[in-house]
């Protein structure tokens, strides 16, 4: 009997401590919910000046057909404003957490995000915020982040592509990405 109340005991001590320690600090906001992506998703592509979207754009070789095949500048407008229009946007499988701040309630997040624009995939490590307000709402924030084009100038094609939202390169290496 004496052995039965100490196990009791022992399970009431650790549930109890168990219950105290999860709600040291409450839950607090994710990198990884789904109501997390969804919002990175939506910010990124509600953005009319999306640089991602248009690198895909304009490294898709059935749009390039398209655009070929027709003669005047309104037409060609119309079919990168629809190959726009109809983007994928998907961020990857996994993010990473950052930093945690547990005193604002916010998180730091990066993953991969993909847009597909019919036969072209374009990838961009993307930071986001994601903040808990004390009401309970959740506020997410994607840092803007800039493409950069290096050229090869003897035989004028794009060589490679570097974004990056936080590294410094001489200006004269900056090309705009339109």
């Amino acid at each position: 009997m004496k052995l039965l109340r100490k196990e009791q005991s022992f399970v009431l001590w650790c549930f109890s401590a168990s219950l105290l320690l999860s709600s040291c600090g409450g839950a607090g906001p994710e990198c990884d919910s789904l109501e997390t992506r969804n919002s990175v998703v939506k910010i990124v592509s509600d953005d009319n000046n999306n640089k991602l979207v248009n690198y895909a754009v304009k490294n898709s070789s059935s749009v390039a057909a398209m655009v070929g095949d027709t003669k005047s500048e309104a037409e060609k407008l119309g079919i990168w404003e629809k190959a726009r229009q109809g983007a994928v946007y998907r961020l990857d499988d996994t993010v990473l957490m950052n930093s945690r701040n547990r005193a604002a309630q916010e998180v730091t997040c990066i993953g991969l995000l993909y847009v597909t624009v019919a036969d072209a995939t374009a990838q961009k490590e993307v930071e986001f915020k994601v903040k808990q307000t004390a009401d309970g709402n959740i506020i997410v924030s994607v840092n803007p982040f800039l493409f950069l084009r290096f050229y090869n100038f003897e035989s004028g094609v794009v060589v490679g592509v570097v974004s990056s939202s936080n590294h410094t390169l001489p200006e004269s290496l900056l090309m705009s990405a339109d």
